[in-house]
């Protein structure tokens, strides 16, 4: 995760864990991360702040350094509404997960771009790549597999990981991808090949009201 001067003036002063969150409504915050994804050389890493990002990096110090460096959005249940409530004053911020956030960014984007799914379960990966396809049909959408070879940049790498140990591999593989965003998704996306609906934010609506979250 490289860490990005900008993003420490959109971040709240306190939060749990010692962990600064973003601080921004939806459409500031697709478009601070658009300018993020333009800076290949300076990749950045995503992550929602829920109760798995929290339990991992209360057992992974390493982990834990690396969202401090990283851009950390709001996330988590009613739980994490209290205790976000109780730790800032006025409204809380906007919050998101990677079921809202990945298909609402895919359509910000309105320039073509290239965009890899990491994972290591493949029929997964696939699913998601052809969803995903579907949503936003502009895009160059690949699904990274455990054995492929990556020889070109991204713009974004989506790593989808519903285990910790696998989200580590990936990690650890990905690390001298070239690409301008990692978006760590967890098990977030698991609704979109579950024949589940799955709530994205129109390009339309994201500064007018917040969506459901999942």
């Amino acid at each position: 995760m490289n860490a990005s001067g900008e993003f420490q003036a959109f971040a709240s002063p306190r939060s749990p864990f010692g962990l600064r969150v973003c601080d921004l409504g939806w459409t500031a915050a697709l478009g601070f991360v658009e300018s993020l994804i333009s800076m290949q050389g300076n990749r950045t890493t995503l992550a929602f702040l829920d109760a798995r990002t929290a339990l991992r990096q209360a057992a992974d110090a390493g982990y834990r350094d690396e969202l401090r460096r990283g851009l950390l959005l709001p996330s988590g249940g009613r739980t994490f509404g209290f205790l976000m409530k109780a730790l800032r004053e006025g409204p809380l911020p906007a919050r998101y997960s990677a079921r809202t956030f990945v298909p609402a960014l895919l359509t910000f984007l309105e320039k073509g771009r290239r965009i890899g799914i990491a994972g290591e379960d493949i029929a997964r990966i696939e699913a998601l790549r052809d969803h995903f396809v579907r949503h936003a049909p502009w895009h160059d959408i690949v699904a990274i597999a455990p054995d492929r070879e990556i020889a070109q940049p991204f713009d974004v790498v989506i790593v989808d990981a519903p285990r910790f140990a696998e989200e580590k591999r990936i990690e650890l593989r990905l690390a001298a991808l070239r690409t301008g965003l990692v978006v760590m998704a967890g098990s977030g996306l698991s609704g979109f090949i579950e024949g589940r609906p799955a709530l994205a934010a129109a390009k339309a609506g994201v500064g007018s009201a917040e969506p459901s979250f999942a």
